[in-house]
């Protein structure tokens, strides 16, 4: 099966019913601003989100930098961000086929990566890298496991295909371009997710 495609097409088809579910937990504002802070809080921030799905996060980003851009391979989600942020700008597009500009501050990808295997992972780093300016912030949020781990996921959304890291196996991807500045552990529900701020060497 074409996972990618077939993630897309249960993002497509939910789009309303995924956001209503999200609405409850908000926007990620301490997250966002821990970014902006390990950049040296930049005066005309330039930041991208990867994987911005309905743009709970872009409200908050955009109050807080000079540009910023969203992408999402969702249309369906794409259009509740745009009704949500209608001066913001939206992209569709995945991790690897987009066209990331040069000169970002932060990238964040929050719960995004999420159906990204370990080669694809490599490339997006790559790309991020060559992406940011030096010192830049690259701020992953992702499913934690020991041990990396693919697992097909059905609920009631449908079915997904999941990828599950460690800050040590992020680590090890980003290699010595990147360093690993903050990380930190969360349980939420009964997932355990962790967050890790890499900076661009």
């Amino acid at each position: 099966m074409d996972w990618q495609t077939q993630n897309t097409k249960v993002y497509n088809e939910n789009a309303a019913e995924l956001a209503a579910h999200f609405v409850g937990a908000g926007s990620r504002i301490a997250d966002i601003e821990r970014g902006l802070h390990l950049a040296n809080k930049p005066t005309h921030a330039k930041v991208i989100e990867i994987g911005c799905g309905d743009g709970r996060d872009a409200t908050e980003i955009v109050k807080r930098v000079a540009w910023y851009q969203g992408f999402d391979p969702s249309s369906g989600l794409l259009e509740i961000a745009k009704a949500k942020n209608p001066s913001a700008i939206f992209t569709l597009s995945d991790a690897l086929s987009y066209e990331y500009p040069n000169n970002i501050n932060v990238v964040y990808a929050f719960a995004s990566l999420l159906h990204v295997d370990k080669d694809d992972m490599r490339e997006v780093f790559k790309k991020v890298h060559k992406s940011l300016r030096k010192n830049g912030i690259f701020y992953i949020s992702l499913k934690a496991r020991d041990l990396y781990t693919a697992e097909i996921k059905n609920d009631q959304f449908g079915e997904r295909m999941f990828f599950y890291y460690n800050p040590e196996i992020i680590k090890a991807i980003a290699g010595n371009k990147y360093l690993s500045i903050y990380e930190d552990y969360q349980v939420i529900g009964k997932t355990t997710w962790f967050t890790i701020a890499l900076k661009k060497q």
